[in-house]
């Protein structure tokens, strides 16, 4: 097992040159980077082509949500990018997810349930009275069912998921990665690496605990020491 591979590093900066150097800085320790909307309303395609060069996988994360004839021509604009992943929220309804299945090519299609900003006091004041293990579930389902590549979720809701669902190829992609003693920031269902790969992830996606640390190397080390304490645990 190479624990390396399972750390996605999000790349959550405006600057494209402070991308680029902080990427190269770090990219033999990681499995692949996360690019998100800061970057890319930014930076735009031209910036993705531009660390793309940089020869790291990416997951290209804009959660696309919208009516699904636009997400469809949207994806597939992203898609000619050839990004590793791509997201989309499964929210948009099962007919908006398998329009961008459709198209996949060779990107995986990840499948946004519940941010993990968001908890059970943010779902009651949506109105929906389910608890958010429940809403997950049923997200996950709709992205089975239209043929997804992956679920990104809290690694608390894992194990349950994956009970609940038949492909057993689904890929876990767990956002909210913090060592526990860390500051949460605005997230709210938080789980240390190891923990999160116990619970089945396959991809963790770690952005402030490696880019706002004064040595972003030594922090990924520490990750990986504490993915390879609880594998060993564990086996």
């Amino acid at each position: 097992m190479d624990s390396r591979n399972f750390i996605y590093c999000a790349i959550d900066f405006s600057d494209l040159e402070q991308s680029k150097k902080l990427i190269s800085k770090i990219q033999k320790y990681i499995g692949g980077i996360k690019i998100g909307l800061e970057f890319f309303t930014k930076n735009g395609p031209t910036g993705f082509l531009e660390i793309q060069k940089l020869g790291i996988p990416i997951f290209l994360d804009l959660k696309l949500k919208d009516i699904p004839n636009t997400v469809k021509k949207s994806a597939q604009n992203l898609i000619d990018l050839k990004p590793d992943f791509l997201s989309i929220h499964l929210s948009g309804g099962l007919r908006m997810v398998k329009e961008v299945v459709s198209i996949k090519n060779n990107t995986k299609i990840l499948g946004i349930s519940m941010l993990t900003s968001l908890d059970n006091a943010d779902l009651k004041s949506f109105g929906y009275n389910s608890s958010n293990l429940d809403y997950v579930k049923n997200l996950a389902k709709i992205g089975e069912k239209a043929g997804i590549d992956g679920l990104v979720s809290s690694a608390h809701e894992i194990p349950h998921l994956k009970s609940s669902l038949n492909n057993t190829k689904m890929l876990f992609i767990t956002p909210g990665i913090r060592f526990l003693n860390n500051n949460k920031n605005d997230q709210k269902r938080i789980i240390s690496p190891g923990q999160a790969i116990d619970n089945g992830s396959n991809m963790l996606i770690i952005g402030r605990s490696i880019t706002q640390s004064s040595d972003p190397i030594n922090s990924i080390k520490s990750i990986l020491q504490d993915i390879e304490k609880h594998y060993e645990d564990k086996n």
